[in-house]
């Protein structure tokens, strides 16, 4: 692997790099481009839109000042995903293929700054093949390249943003232009999430670490960009305070423990089998990283200082965000570690692992660690796409589920002259926390707006209890999760044993995990 320069290099022309590349490693590269591509457009309207996809497009289909008031109310997130989606909806309408490219798109178009990030960080072509044939396969970064969310804009924008600070981090003269660059993706980073605050973070610790006489120029840089969100920030936190801060709306996340740390770095390695199978993952890409690191360590920082920078630009890319929010988490009353919120780090660590495996200096062995994780990932990968692992093991439950059948067949099935009907949405408990009972309502209710039916109320309940005694009319539906890893009891034997009748279930069911819609009346 050719090392990180610090100094001002001519860069030959296209022609010129093409010469000095084989033709087997480039015909790779180009195959795993591909690969990447088609796996993000596989399906992607082969399912409605959920919980959270849904809350997105109730937001996007009010006026401006509607949906700019409905976003500071949610808190979680800033606006500039909604802006935009906004405008692509008003570009070609609101039909799910139409609507899911716009995701699939934002993830495509990482391909150009994770390109240039590996130039700039020195990578050679097979290990570049190597990184992006592991983001290609990875179910994680498929199911969010396809989710009506900003989780594919924020990682593009971050590795933009990663990218520009390596030119600006190696610019020995003209480095204004390079920060400059750097701040005007930035800004639109930390308004894609605010999760982008780490991304500067961490570039001003790499900083601090490595080049202090630029702190200051970037320090310029992040003041600017506090002051740009500051307009948001104000009545967003200003909605906070008048509700008694995130628990509102983030109520729901549990405090993480290791086993979710683990489980993290599980999911983007691959998760194949058992705990124990997971664990061997874990080995089989962690491994070459801490024996790079003791490389590293061994031969002196000086000595392998520009591995040093690599290695450590990389490995705070990959790991110190979670860290910091797992232990912040711990820290403050509401935990906010959600493992959606981290992928921005997942191209970085896949990054990470794929130059760690280049290092291993024994030939045998490093081909025959490349041949392993590629196996894994391409293992891991097929059982993605042929269950929807995500779509179950994620606290976001239901993203896989066809809720426009379902909710067609509930509105058919509805035959009560007395509206509104209340559909009770039944929590699933997992670590002591209830969730799921938001994603059923909004999911629900956005399909329910699409068949322009209003006869349906949506009502938050704990369980079947609750419901019994809070519901006073003679009908009513009840909605709730079935899940195989989190089997807890149906309420219907608790409603018939309470002088409750209840009629056929609406169901979708997916490898043992169902999604029940229920109707009740009272005997």
């Amino acid at each position: 692997m050719s090392v990180i320069k610090t100094s001002i290099v001519a860069k030959p022309g296209i022609r010129q790099v093409i010469s000095q590349i084989s033709l087997l490693p480039l015909i790779i590269f180009v195959l795993t481009g591909i690969t990447f591509v088609v796996l993000r457009f596989w399906k992607i309207d082969s399912f409605s839109l959920w919980g959270g996809e849904a809350f997105t497009m109730i937001g996007v289909k009010q006026s401006w000042s509607g949906m700019f008031s409905y976003v500071i109310a949610d808190i979680v997130h800033p606006p500039l995903f909604y802006i935009l989606l906004k405008l692509w909806i008003a570009l070609g309408g609101e039909s799910v293929l139409w609507l899911k490219l716009f995701p699939v798109l934002s993830s495509i178009v990482i391909l150009v700054p994770f390109y240039l990030l590996c130039r700039e960080l020195g990578f050679d072509l097979p290990e570049t093949s190597l990184a992006l044939f592991l983001a290609a396969i990875n179910g994680y970064l498929i199911h969010y390249a396809q989710e009506l969310r900003m989780y594919s804009l924020f990682t593009f924008l971050a590795m933009c943003s990663f990218w520009l600070f390596m030119r600006f981090f190696k610019s020995t003269g003209g480095t204004i232009t390079e920060l400059l660059w750097l701040t005007l993706v930035n800004l639109p980073l930390i308004y894609s999430h605010y999760y982008g605050w780490l991304v500067v973070g961490m570039e001003f610790l790499f900083l601090l670490i490595w080049q202090r006489q630029k702190l200051l120029t970037f320090g310029l840089s992040m003041l600017v960009l506090v002051l740009a969100l500051l307009p948001w920030a104000y009545p967003v936190i200003q909605e906070a305070r008048s509700i008694g801060g995130l628990e509102r709306n983030l109520g729901w996340i549990p405090k993480p423990g290791i086993i979710d740390l683990l489980n993290f770095y599980s999911t983007l390695n691959g998760p194949i089998g058992s705990r124990y199978v997971k664990a061997v993952g874990l080995l089989l890409f962690g491994l070459p990283v801490v024996f790079w690191l003791w490389k590293i360590v061994r031969s002196g920082f000086k000595a392998k200082y520009h591995d040093a920078v690599l290695f450590s630009w990389l490995a705070l890319l990959s790991f110190l965000p979670v860290i910091t929010i797992f232990l912040v988490s711990h820290r403050l009353e509401q935990a906010e570690w959600i493992d959606r919120y981290f992928i921005f780090i997942s191209i970085p660590y896949l990054m990470l692992v794929a130059a760690a495996v280049y290092q291993l200096e024994r030939k045998w062995m490093r081909y025959t660690w490349i041949a392993l994780i590629v196996l894994w990932s391409l293992v891991a990968g097929i059982n993605d796409l042929r269950t929807n692992r995500i779509a179950w093991s994620s606290p976001q439950l239901g993203s896989r589920i066809e809720w426009d059948d379902m909710t067609r067949q509930m509105s058919e099935a509805e035959s009560s002259q007395a509206y509104p009907v209340n559909v009770y949405t039944l929590p699933v408990v997992s670590k002591g926390y209830l969730t799921g009972n938001w994603a059923i309502s909004t999911s629900l209710e956005y399909q329910l707006d699409a068949l322009e039916d209003d006869r349906f109320q949506m009502v938050y309940a704990k369980d079947a209890n609750h419901v019994m005694t809070k519901e006073q009319s003679d009908h009513f539906w009840v909605a709730y999760f079935d899940i195989a890893d989190w089997r807890q009891r149906p309420p219907t034997k608790a409603l018939t044993d309470n002088g409750f009748r209840v009629g056929n279930e609406i169901v979708f069911d997916h490898l043992g995990n169902r999604i029940v819609l229920l109707p009740v009346w009272r005997e």
